[in-house]
């Protein structure tokens, strides 16, 4: 058994005994549980649109719109996510989403849009609620299938693990959140990548009885050789909209060129 498989499986473990888009995650930590033994499934939909160089003189786009499925079960989630991807670049980037844009080394100058299925992605989450339910840990095992074409760039054409731990704290209206993980990159000759670590920190306040608003700043480790560290910072605000509808907007603000220059977001989370 491989490394990443008998860390994916040890995660999955804990689960039984827990990377977003993280802003949907981390604005219904305190609801996620369920009564008794009967699933609740709740579906999530949106856009996501970054726009950056990433070393390179010319500007690759890219449009990620996922489709989620999450069922949820006493205090066990699982997730999964079958997205829509489209880059408009040079083609010296692979892939978006939760992954984020790799860089790859090829000759840039002519552009192209290349579109069609994405990674899709399966998770399995644990919380464990303390300290009269304003203290949440989560504990995530992650697989990213390779089902998006490596030929158009559209992904890595490798299977991906993620590991992580979530700790949301809840004092007076203020939720204080930060994520740490290691993820386990596949990789292959034609595209060589590296395993690294991953982590956030932020935070989130209400505004109103229904809408909220917060910042969250994510690190990650470059799977690529060719390209800084990702580094960037999102501003979200989140609107609850009815009982069973949640909205979500968020910008995205680049630090490195290992991330894109900016960019923009939608989410919807519909409840039963």
């Amino acid at each position: 058994m491989t490394k990443p498989v008998f860390v994916l499986l040890m995660s999955m473990a804990l689960s039984a005994a827990f990377y977003a888009p993280v802003l949907a995650q981390t604005e219904e930590t305190a609801q996620t549980t369920t009564s008794g033994t009967t699933p609740e499934i709740r579906w999530s939909t949106g856009f996501d649109y970054t726009s950056g160089k990433y070393s390179d003189d010319e500007t690759t786009s890219i449009l990620y719109a996922p489709v989620s499925m999450k069922v949820l079960m006493g205090n066990v989630e699982a997730k999964v996510t079958v997205p829509y991807i489209s880059i408009d670049g040079p083609g010296t980037v692979v892939g978006g989403g939760d992954v984020g844009p790799i860089n790859r080394d090829r000759l840039p100058g002519v552009v192209s849009t290349q579109s069609g299925l994405g990674d899709v992605t399966a998770s399995l989450t644990y919380t464990s609620f303390m300290q009269d339910n304003t203290l949440f840990l989560d504990f995530t095992g992650k697989v990213k299938l390779p089902t998006a074409s490596a030929d158009k760039n559209l992904g890595t054409g490798q299977t991906d693990f993620t590991t992580q731990i979530d700790v949301t704290k809840i004092t007076g209206g203020v939720n204080l959140f930060a994520t740490a993980g290691y993820r386990f990159m596949g990789s292959s000759d034609a595209l060589p990548l590296r395993d690294g670590f991953l982590g956030s920190l932020g935070t989130s306040f209400a505004v109103s009885d229904g809408a909220s608003m917060g910042l969250i700043y994510d690190y990650r480790q470059s799977a690529s050789q060719r390209t800084e560290d990702p580094s960037e910072l999102t501003a979200f605000i989140s609107w609850k909209i009815s009982k069973k509808l949640r909205l979500q907007t968020y910008g995205v603000v680049g630090f490195s060129n290992g991330s894109p220059d900016s960019g923009l977001g939608m989410q919807i989370s519909i409840r039963p």
